[in-house]
């Protein structure tokens, strides 16, 4: 039973992993770039939420006002930052969101307040009870899980089967060919990292009650979810989802028979291996050159 339920808990932790590298992923998709602020836009945005809940009692309410903020703050992270610096460098955007992250964490301080905070779920965290037996999976694991379900198929329809979506990607990976079928590649890319931002703000809800609020408590999240899309594959919606749920079992079996603090040592190997014996991921594009 207790081998169990560390799968039941690592499966409803890795469900919310995934959906922060889904933004990664989606990102990547939409403008080739990794973002490193994601996890600070999360934060922001779970902050959000928190701050409308306490002060309308609704949780669906603040759930939809930060998904609103995050695609707001995603928006402007390409907008004032990502696109500027890109036109010099490509790796001016990586470096500029490293700073954003940074930015992002004084303002929730300067905002919030340092303090951890605990975020109330809608419904019980509590283990079902089946006969004399309790498993470690809530009504509130079972409501993320369909949220991040649904959320995960959308998107990939979205990218798959829509106009829009194929403009992203085709903005994405041929920027001028694109320009002359007619797409606005700017504005493709600036509406993937709003969407990206949406999508990093529902998962930041969703984690923060199973665990704690801070303006740090999102760092090692980002470093899960990074190892979640890179095993999963970049290019892969639903890799990002597979890679996160692997995750989260991951670190929940290390948790177990070992320490938490060996957890970010075991995602780190996970991440290394992966690039070293598949690069494009699980679920990713292969490229072959021949010679």
């Amino acid at each position: 039973m207790q081998f169990i339920n560390t799968l039941l808990s690592g499966l409803s932790s890795g469900i919310v992993y995934g959906l922060i590298a889904l933004a990664v992923v989606f990102v990547w998709r939409s403008s080739r770039a990794v973002n490193f602020a994601q996890a600070g836009q999360a934060m922001v945005s779970a902050f959000v939420a928190l701050s409308v809940s306490q002060a309308t009692g609704s949780w669906l309410l603040g759930l939809l006002v930060a998904t609103v903020s995050g695609i707001v703050i995603g928006g402007i992270a390409y907008g004032l930052v990502q696109r500027a610096l890109r036109r010099e460098h490509e790796s001016g955007a990586l470096i500029a969101s490293l700073g954003l992250l940074a930015v992002l964490q004084a303002a929730a301080s300067m905002i919030w307040g340092g303090d951890i905070r605990s975020f109330p779920a809608p419904v019980s965290t509590d283990g079902i009870k089946i006969g004399d037996t309790v498993f470690l999976l809530s009504r509130y694991d079972l409501l993320v899980i369909v949220i991040a379900s649904l959320l995960s198929v959308a998107l990939t329809l979205f990218m798959t089967r829509t106009r829009l979506g194929l403009a992203m990607r085709a903005a994405a990976f041929n920027p001028d060919v694109a320009r002359i079928s007619g797409v606005r590649v700017s504005r493709m890319l600036m509406l993937g990292w709003a969407l990206a931002g949406g999508i990093g703000a529902v998962g930041g809800v969703l984690i923060a009650p199973l665990s704690f609020l801070s303006p740090n408590s999102f760092d090692i999240v980002i470093v899960f979810a990074f190892t979640a899309a890179v095993v999963g594959g970049l290019d892969s919606p639903i890799g990002a989802m597979v890679g996160g749920i692997s995750t989260g079992l991951l670190i929940a079996l290390v948790t177990m028979y070992s320490e938490a603090a060996d957890a970010p040592i075991a995602a780190l190997v996970v991440l290394v291996l992966t690039l070293l014996v598949q690069p494009a991921g699980l679920f990713g594009a292969r490229t072959v050159r021949r010679v």
